[in-house]
């Protein structure tokens, strides 16, 4: 079946007459907002945001939509706070508050040794309903970098009545916006030496809280010229923001001289640029350990390298600029790349150069192949030349001392990175009860998850998690082993482990039942767009039955790909075999796939059913 055929039938399924359609439940409202926001940008470089809200709470769960949260730190200060609570019906004021009234507290990261994040906030505490709150805030940044976001809707189960943005900036620093699905009204107009650009949106949908933060509506804002302490750069296309990183950080990769001799020995005995690779990135895997530093430009400007290793640690950009020092001393170049970190983090918006990412990488180019080597420098397990899920599929910004350039990290959707084996043996008693033995051996993305395992979790922590993320329902695991290895830049495992499960199979006078147990292929699996999965299971039965319906082997295709389904009953055992191979294109649309992911567990979901046998047909 194509994405055509696949299409059509989903459109088929899902028409229904007039009058059988389901009611849209209406969304519950728990406040409305009614809201102007000013940015200003001073001709040296500052922004000054100001911020005026009205809320009509209607409810308790309403209260969350009045909390205030101001964040401040070298770069940035809070310059005032105004907070008033009206009752609407006596217009009686019921609680007033300011700057001095908020709570403050640090922003802690379980990794970082030094930064100077702070938030002030302050919650409201109220059984009276409806009321009324007017919330004004200023907030001062001493660099235009950074320009705030904005979003008119910014709660789930708020209705939007009114909103404002009016950005007011020197015509000589320029700006760049970006509107996403906007539904209201644009000014844009000369006012002396400044430009003066309104957005005015009204009465927008009220969200759900698992709203698609794609169709949100907001507008993304981006300088052309700009200065984050006394470091002056222009971003008005990509290179130009590669430019600044790499002027930042240009010259802070000397090595003391006898750590680069150490670096050169290492690897003297090897000409082979990606073993060179290999063997100063697993040394500095082990040698040096990641912490987060974000003191004013210190979120941007890397730690020298000297620095990293008297202290043995750093963070992403002190790592990243220490593995490329040492790369450098044995003769390899390389480049670091900005990039939005997070497993389940969003791609930039690639058409509006800005200041959109919060990690560093490493690319390492190599000889006589079209494809370069990316270190994560920060993580501590994964093989040279494997990003995992914390960076891969994603554009990234690669610095030069040219400039730079966007490219896209590997998506690792090859068989190669996404396959899976696995050898089951059951053995039923006559009670129905299955004794089982198993290996798996991963290769991959999927190997990735167990390396994750072994490293964080203990010996009770993961037979926990085995025992909840078993393949058959009700198997409780008596003994496993978890070994982890890696081929180059492959991530390699192999999980074997021993079990029980009771009442496998169901029992009557004269059948046996084996109900569908072969574990469902989930969307986590289909995450990378493929799969390439065998599996062999060998089911000793207690006793010679005979088969009620011998089922069929099963070979299905699609333009995905392939499923076969094998069977053989040779005296009291029953062997099954399953292969899963499937490529999906990266642009599928979610809703095929979910129905490619049903099509797999459906064509692969059987109960089997076998006769007792009787006197009369061991006679025979």
């Amino acid at each position: 079946m194509n994405l055509l055929s696949i299409g059509v039938t989903l459109f088929l399924f899902s028409y229904s007459p007039i009058d059988s359609l389901p009611v849209v439940k209406e969304l519950p409202v728990y406040s409305d907002l009614y809201e102007n926001q000013w940015i200003n940008i001073t001709a040296s470089f500052e922004v000054i945001h100001q911020v005026e809200r009205k809320l009509i709470i209607h409810s308790s769960e309403g209260l969350a939509h009045a909390r205030t949260s101001l964040f401040y730190d070298k770069l940035n200060q809070i310059e005032s706070f105004e907070l008033e609570v009206i009752d609407p019906a006596t217009k009686k004021t019921l609680e007033k508050a300011k700057l001095r009234d908020m709570e403050d507290a640090a922003v802690y990261s379980y990794s970082s040794i030094f930064d100077d994040d702070r938030r002030k906030y302050y919650e409201l505490k109220t059984a009276k309903f409806p009321i009324e709150v007017t919330i004004k805030t200023v907030t001062k940044s001493k660099s235009n970098f950074f320009i705030p976001t904005w979003i008119p809707v910014s709660r789930a189960n708020q209705k939007l009545k009114e909103s404002s943005l009016t950005v007011v900036y020197p015509e000589h620093l320029g700006i760049r916006y970006k509107e996403l699905n906007l539904l209201g009204t644009k000014e844009e107009f000369q006012s002396g030496d400044e430009r003066v650009i309104i957005w005015k949106e009204k009465d927008l949908p009220v969200q759900a809280p698992d709203f698609d933060n794609k169709l949100d509506h907001r507008v993304l804002l981006a300088p052309v010229s700009f200065a984050l302490e006394n470091y002056v750069g222009k971003m008005d296309d990509w290179s130009g923001l590669a430019a600044w990183q790499y002027e930042l950080n240009k010259g802070r990769g000397a090595l003391p001289s006898d750590f680069e001799s150490k670096v050169i020995q290492m690897v003297a005995h090897t000409d082979d640029p990606y073993e060179k690779t290999k063997i100063l990135y697993d040394y500095l895997q082990k040698n040096f350990r990641y912490v987060s530093i974000q003191l004013g430009i210190g979120g941007w400007q890397t730690m020298t390298a000297k620095e990293v290793i008297s202290s043995s640690y750093g963070d992403c950009k002190g790592l990243t600029n220490l593995m490329k020092a040492m790369l450098e001393a044995v003769g390899i170049s390389s480049y670091p790349a900005l990039v939005r970190a997070g497993v389940d983090a969003e791609d930039i918006v690639i058409d509006l150069p800005s200041q959109q990412f919060n990690h560093v990488i490493l690319q390492v180019p190599m000889p006589n192949s079209p494809n370069p080597v990316w270190l994560e420098c920060t993580s501590s397990l994964l093989p040279a030349g494997y990003l995992g899920d914390f960076t891969k599929n994603r554009h990234v910004l690669v610095t030069t001392p040219t400039g730079g350039y966007l490219t896209k990290t590997p998506m690792y959707n090859n068989p190669e990175w996404n396959r899976i084996s696995g050898f089951y043996e059951f053995k039923i008693d006559a009670q129905g009860n299955a004794e089982l033995s198993s290996k798996v051996k991963m290769e991959g993305n999927i190997a990735e998850k167990m390396l994750s395992i072994k490293s964080a979790l203990d010996t009770r922590q993961q037979r926990d998690y085995f025992n909840q993320n078993s393949p058959v329902s009700g198997l409780i695991i008596q003994n496993y082993s978890l070994e982890t290895d890696r081929l180059d830049s492959l991530p390699m495992a192999e999980l074997r482990y021993d079990g029980i499960v009771q009442k496998f199979v169901q029992t009557t006078a004269k059948r046996v039942i084996l109900k569908s147990f072969i574990k469902k292929i989930s969307e986590d699996q289909l995450t990378n767009n493929s799969l390439y999965q065998d599996d062999e299971y060998l089911i000793e039965l207690p006793e010679v039955f005979k088969s009620d319906d011998l089922l069929d082997d099963l070979n299905y295709q699609d333009d995905f790909g392939t499923i076969s389904v094998k069977h053989s009953l040779d005296g009291k055992t029953l062997k099954i075999s399953r292969t899963i191979a499937i490529q999906i294109p990266e642009n599928t649309d979610e809703e095929v796939k979910s129905e490619l992911l049903k099509k797999i567990n459906s064509v692969t979901s059987k109960t089997y059913f076998f006769t007792k046998p009787t006197t009369s047909s061991y006679n025979e």
